[in-house]
């Protein structure tokens, strides 16, 4: 995470460079196409753009990484599914900055554990939430319980177990 990046250019242009940079794509919010790679990012300097969508399967994201998140306001999806390096600091990182927006998110083949699913709670629009088996069975009792507390803060969560 690099401060004076975010100074000079604001925090959803460098989130986005950072997410380019690690085989992800993004778009902005309003926006109909994806921001795939460098040639797109121009756009991602405006004052205006604001990052609502982002995707990454499988790239080189970090849990040190997500502190990325820090001045995203906006962030509705993530799709981190196979980012195997993100883990419960960095879902921890994602919840504190994007919990008044966060509306879906798929961390399955992920570094999570099932004590860092506790962090989802905190989301106050969460209503799609992507996982693997393994988190189920890693701690049945700790697992069924945030579950529930989950299903209390959101009652129309759609959980979906891969």
């Amino acid at each position: 995470y690099n401060k004076e990046r975010v100074a000079k250019v604001g925090a959803n242009a460098a989130a986005a460079e950072w997410i380019l940079k690690n085989e992800g794509c993004v778009r902005g919010s309003g926006a109909k196409t994806w921001i795939e790679d460098y040639g797109g990012i121009s756009s991602c300097y405006s004052p205006s753009f604001k990052i609502a969508h982002i995707r990454v399967k499988g790239g080189d994201i970090t849990s040190g990484g997500c502190q990325h998140f820090r001045g995203l306001e906006h962030v509705k999806t993530i799709d981190f599914a196979g980012c195997i390096n993100v883990g419960d600091y960095g879902l921890e990182a994602i919840c504190n900055h994007c919990f008044r927006s966060l509306e879906s998110i798929d961390i399955s083949r992920t570094g999570v554990t099932c004590s860092g699913l506790k962090h989802l709670c905190m989301l106050q629009k969460l209503r799609f939430l992507t996982h693997d088996q393994g988190l189920c069975h890693s701690d049945e009792k700790k697992y069924a319980a945030i579950i529930e507390e989950l299903k209390t803060a959101n009652d129309d969560i759609e959980i979906t177990v891969l």
